[in-house]
């Protein structure tokens, strides 16, 4: 189980960085969208646009927070040496946010998924009828 959880922790160290290109094409979004709210746009659309940021930002925080609780139940066995050193300084960090930290892999595999699913329907609200 501990190889299981060590590689689990892996994908999500690396998944949580999808987050990062997520931030930004959001961040994109809510500047287009107030854009658009104050030349006539929908306020809907403003508010779709700070979700699917958001959800950029929760994207980032669930990966991290499942690695982190994967890492420490497989502190054990073979860890890669940067997750085993990130574990470490989260450890000094907040060991009690790491030590009762509970691992949710299909939260932060599916949130990535919603937040494109929402960015991409803000950007379609913004500029599909520009075609």
């Amino acid at each position: 189980m501990t190889e299981e959880s060590s590689g689990k922790a892996v994908r999500h160290a690396r998944l949580r960085w999808v987050g990062a290109p997520l931030l930004l094409s959001g961040l994109g979004l809510v500047i287009a969208s107030v854009y658009a709210a104050f030349t006539g746009g929908s306020g809907l659309t403003v508010g779709l646009s700070l979700f699917g940021c958001g959800l950029a930002l929760a994207s980032f925080g669930a990966n991290h927070d499942t690695a982190m609780a994967l890492a420490f139940a497989s502190r054990q066995s073979d860890l890669p040496e940067a997750l085993s050193d990130e574990l470490s300084k989260e450890l000094e960090r907040d060991r009690d946010g790491v030590v009762r930290g509970t691992a949710v892999p299909m939260v932060g595999i599916v949130i990535p998924f919603v937040a494109v699913a929402i960015q991409v329907w803000v950007a379609f609200r913004l500029f599909g009828n520009a075609a």
